[in-house]
């Protein structure tokens, strides 16, 4: 008897079970469904602004590959440009530096690429090289305007003081020799070719004593190869010659007699000529 009644209480629950199950699928497949159809439903209602999201999506995402495929043709264009520039010409057996305009053409037509930007530093120099000082200038003036994080910047900076004293502006040139040493302080290839330079522009503006300090701060250089520090030596002791009053001894140690062979200017500028000897020509800048 109660195994009957065990049996039939199973067969009743496994039958609710069964119902329950069958009754929570349907609930969720309701659900499932209910949730689609409002899907559908919205998806109906915003078709259009989806249509048009979607196409401006499309458009944006085909200009951006445009783009990018343009830049790099441009740049592939402007490199090929640049390579096939020469950068001189050997006519009658001298070899003479290229003109400005290809260099500046190209610099106009690739203003955004590195190879543009080489070519306007590149066609600023070869106006300087031609001699056309106010005009170089502006083309180093124009370079680092247009672009101040460019690795040539230095150079850019030297070629402007370099056109400035061109122009017989030496006062401005001297000033910018001054910033360029102040900005490049750590980089011995900039900051000491502007330092001889601007020893020079010192003497032509008559401060002998400003142009000693820089010399002897060249000549100090512990390096026997050294192009900077050879010409430093050879222009100190030309500035030596017409200044001998510059030749001033140190102080006596105690007990020891003053010598002017001891002095700053003959240590460092040893082969320097007597006063009243005749100047050499000063070395080309």
């Amino acid at each position: 008897m109660v195994n009957g009644e065990l049996s039939s209480f199973m067969l009743v629950f496994s039958y609710a079970a069964g119902r329950m199950l069958h009754s929570f699928m349907e609930s969720d497949s309701l659900q499932s469904t209910e949730r689609y159809l409002k899907l559908l439903a919205w998806l109906h209602t915003n078709r259009k602004m989806l249509i048009i999201g979607g196409a401006v999506a499309a458009v944006v995402a085909l200009a951006i590959t445009i783009v990018c495929w343009q830049k790099a043709e441009a740049e592939a264009g402007a490199n090929a440009q640049l390579l096939n520039t020469p950068l001189a010409t050997y006519r009658g057996g001298r070899l003479t530096p290229a003109q400005a305009g290809p260099f500046l053409d190209l610099a106009k037509q690739h203003p955004d690429t590195t190879a543009g930007e080489y070519a306007a530093l590149l066609g600023a120099e070869s106006l300087f090289t031609e001699g056309k000082y106010p005009e170089a200038h502006q083309g180093f003036s124009k370079f680092i305007e247009q672009y101040p994080e460019s690795p040539l910047l230095a150079q850019a900076k030297v070629g402007l003081a370099a056109s400035l004293e061109g122009e017989g502006k030496i006062s401005e040139a001297a000033q910018k020799y001054q910033e360029i040493i102040s900005a490049y302080s750590t980089e011995s290839s900039i900051a000491t070719p502007a330092k001889l330079t601007l020893a020079r522009l010192d003497e032509a503006q008559n401060k002998p004593e400003q142009a000693l300090r820089y010399y002897e701060e060249l000549a100090r250089i512990n390096n026997p190869y050294d192009p900077w520090a050879g010409e430093a030596r050879e222009r100190g002791e030309l500035l030596l010659a017409k200044h001998p009053e510059l030749r001033k001894a140190p102080p006596a140690a105690p007990g020891r007699p003053s010598a002017t062979s001891q002095s700053p200017g003959l240590s460092l500028f040893p082969s320097s000529p007597k006063s009243n000897a005749p100047a050499r020509a000063a070395a080309k800048p």
